[in-house]
């Protein structure tokens, strides 16, 4: 749980440089900053399932240690040029290793404690928010050492460090990980058809799952434009010039802190009884909040805004994680979960390329408050979700 706690904060500090390295460095457009978005989410839309799959049929535990060194890869590949055709397939190379680990984390974690009688199902939901929380909290420090060590060198070789210790933890895993608890499909005498089978099965006949596709695509539609765009929209619209990665750092850093504020506070509501879709429809309420006070375009209300979005989808894809592990049976666990990853990037493609469209078009502020709607209409979703109520579990 640590290691893959740990990575995630790897991540906050490489998306951070990776923004300064794009909007300042590179001066990429808007169309450009989300075709980045675009090439990255068309590789996890291909290759999101069949590597799913292949976890539920070989091992988690080698899924998770590719994964690292896919990405390590991508990091270094990402700076070797200030040409943007260059780098651009990067964020390919990056989508393939996110593939091999989306899922498969979430199913080595699940199966390793329940099978050691550690945790059943309401506590695996608080163990899922417990490791994010680990992630917040390294990120908090990776940041501030992306931003001391971007400081004394550059952007770019923030990043070549991120790649390193994204390799050194793929190293750790491979030394440390346990992986006992888990039957491989192989070992059962299954094919790589015969999950893939299961998994779609398991999709369609659960309500609570096809209604979870839904928020998922809404969410996704909107977060890939506050993702790419956000960021570039605070940094151009404040104007920081040479100070913009201690600008973003110092963003990126109070977005973290609200977001294990929130964190505890989502652990609160799920030890009181509250179920995942009602949580998740409360976060969502709050992040088009946040939303919309982002499209002000009010100076400091655009960073208050972004930490409030920013951090309650933060703290929603740990809660996502727990409604679909409620429902995902062991055996097609990491296969379920990367048919909601798929889901994930179908509606960040989507969305990116046509609200990126509309930022070039018209206004960054225009694709950002239609963002927003997309947020509100994945809260509304949520309350499908409380229909259908899992034996394990009080949604």
């Amino acid at each position: 749980m640590w290691g893959t706690g740990i990575t995630e904060g790897i991540d906050w500090a490489f998306w951070m440089a990776a923004i300064v390295w794009w909007v300042v460095e590179l001066d990429l457009s808007p169309i450009e900053l989300v075709l980045m978005g675009t090439v990255l989410e068309g590789c996890v839309l291909l290759f999101e399932t069949p590597t799913g799959v292949v976890a539920d049929l070989q091992s988690r535990r080698r899924s998770l240690i590719i994964a690292q060194v896919v990405m390590g890869i991508a990091f270094f590949w990402s700076v070797i040029s200030h040409n943007f055709w260059v780098i651009l397939p990067a964020q390919a190379l990056f989508g393939i290793g996110w593939t091999f680990r989306s899922g498969a984390d979430v199913a080595w974690v699940t199966d390793e404690l329940k099978g050691r009688g550690l945790a059943g199902e309401d506590e695996i939901d608080l163990i899922l928010l417990e490791r994010h929380q680990v992630g917040i909290a390294s990120g908090v420090v990776s940041v501030g050492l992306a931003a001391l060590f971007g400081s004394l060198f550059s952007v770019r070789w923030v990043i070549v460090g991120c790649g390193v210790a994204f390799l050194l933890v793929g190293a750790f895993i491979a030394l440390v990980f346990p992986e006992d608890h888990f039957e491989p499909g192989s070992e059962r005498g299954e094919g790589f058809f015969d999950i893939l089978r299961t998994g779609f099965r398991t999709m369609s006949t659960r309500p609570r799952l096809r209604v979870l596709i839904g928020v998922v695509l809404f969410l996704n539609f909107g977060a890939e434009i506050f993702d790419r765009l956000g960021p570039a929209h605070f940094l151009r619209q404040i104007g920081f010039g040479d100070d913009s990665l201690s600008a973003l750092a110092a963003l990126f850093v109070t977005v973290a802190i609200a977001s294990l504020i929130v964190n505890w506070w989502s652990t609160r509501q799920l030890l009181a009884g509250k179920g995942v879709a009602k949580l998740a429809g409360v976060l969502l309420l709050f992040t088009v909040i946040g939303s919309a006070v982002v499209v002000t375009n009010l100076g400091i209300a655009i960073a208050l805004g972004f930490i409030l979005q920013d951090s309650m989808r933060e703290s929603l894809y740990p809660v996502l994680d727990g409604w679909a592990n409620r429902d995902a049976p062991s055996k097609v666990r990491a296969t379920i979960h990367s048919l909601v990853g798929q889901m994930t990037a179908i509606g960040e493609l989507v969305g990116g390329l046509a609200l990126g469209a509309l930022a070039q078009l018209v206004s960054i502020r225009v694709s950002l408050a239609a963002a927003a709607l997309m947020f509100l209409i994945a809260g509304l979703l949520t309350v499908r979700g409380r229909v259908e109520v899992p034996e394990t579990s009080t949604v």
